[in-house]
């Protein structure tokens, strides 16, 4: 079983990242081999990188009990992740950008998957931008992603996507993330750094 965090970027009142995560984690219940956990940012309130080392080295000063030290034990303890992100001016958001750079080695060899949502390029631009930064934490960017475009997105009751293309693109991004988890968990246990 693999142990995912779905991370919630947006943290402003009136996001739609939540909904779309718990989404996600329903659609998620046939896949046995994951096991998929929502990560609020909201709950993470992760100051800008200021550090006067680079971030590569910087997980070894936190002290114990820090926000950055919990944040780094938070992280640790997922063999992957998906991101669900808006695009915010054909970016994503500075909260997640402070939540990646805290941390290094806690990102390494685990794969990374983009649910993003926003306007006419559906949060691709952001999914674009984090798989650069992904690379660099040495995580795999998983190329299934799920764009949701909220011009006339239709929703049921709940805030859920009812077009089956969303439905479709989410399932094959459980089952590619899947796939890589397993896969480089067993690397990771079998090469420990």
């Amino acid at each position: 079983m693999a142990a995912i965090g779905v991370i919630v970027a947006s943290v402003r009142e009136g996001r739609r990242g939540e909904t779309f995560a718990k989404w996600l984690l329903e659609l998620a219940r046939p896949h046995a081999n994951l096991e998929l956990e929502l990560v609020d940012l909201r709950d993470w309130p992760l100051p800008a990188y200021s550090y006067g080392v680079q971030p590569i080295g910087v997980e070894k000063l936190y002290v114990d009990g820090s926000l950055q030290s919990r944040w780094a034990e938070r992280i640790r303890g997922f063999d992957g992740f998906v991101v669900v992100s808006p695009e915010y001016n054909r970016g994503y958001p500075g909260h997640l950008k402070n939540a990646l750079d805290a941390l290094y080695s806690a990102w390494n060899y685990k794969p990374v998957a983009f649910l993003t949502y926003g306007g006419v390029a559906s949060g691709s631009r952001a999914a674009q931008q984090l798989a650069q930064v992904a690379t660099e934490l040495r995580m795999v960017p998983v190329r299934d992603e799920v764009n949701v475009s909220l011009i006339g997105l239709a929703v049921d009751t709940r805030g859920f996507p009812t077009a089956e293309i969303y439905t479709k693109k989410a399932q094959l991004l459980l089952t590619e993330l899947g796939f890589w988890a397993e896969l480089l968990k067993a690397g990771r246990e079998r090469h420990p750094r």
